[in-house]
């Protein structure tokens, strides 16, 4: 079972997102978060194995934090970076912040679960 934490300051997107998820047996959302200091303090408990990262959580330092506690106190958890911003460009963010991946806010139910497992494999390769 994966266990997904959601750090994102849009409710419809993590609502929806979070359904979505839910729906897969194999994956189950243990947290979710709509600003950097409720993730920061909810993050250690809830344990993921991912954490689903709004590239701008309000504003990118704010998910830098998350990556930098994710790294620091999570390490085997990996990062999925999520936007609306154009995929090729999210690609290069997610590289130069050091996720494991990334995936678009207007991905459908499945892409979203197989970036989930991408990730996740990624992380436990390493």
């Amino acid at each position: 079972m994966l266990r997904v934490f959601i750090a994102d300051d849009s409710l419809g997107f993590g609502t929806l997102a979070s359904a979505w998820l839910e729906a897969h047996e194999d994956i189950e959302v243990v947290g979710a978060a709509r600003s950097a200091p409720e993730a920061l303090a909810a993050l250690a408990a809830a344990r993921p194995d991912v954490v689903i990262l709004d590239r701008l959580l309000p504003q990118p330092e704010h998910s830098d934090e998350i990556l930098a506690f994710v790294r620091a106190q999570l390490p085997s958890a990996a990062v999925l970076l999520i936007s609306g911003m154009p995929d090729e460009e999210l690609g290069d963010v997610a590289r130069t912040a050091g996720a494991e991946g990334h995936v678009s806010k207007a991905a459908n139910a499945q892409a979203l679960a197989d970036a989930v497992r991408r990730v996740a494999a990624v992380r436990q390769a390493r």
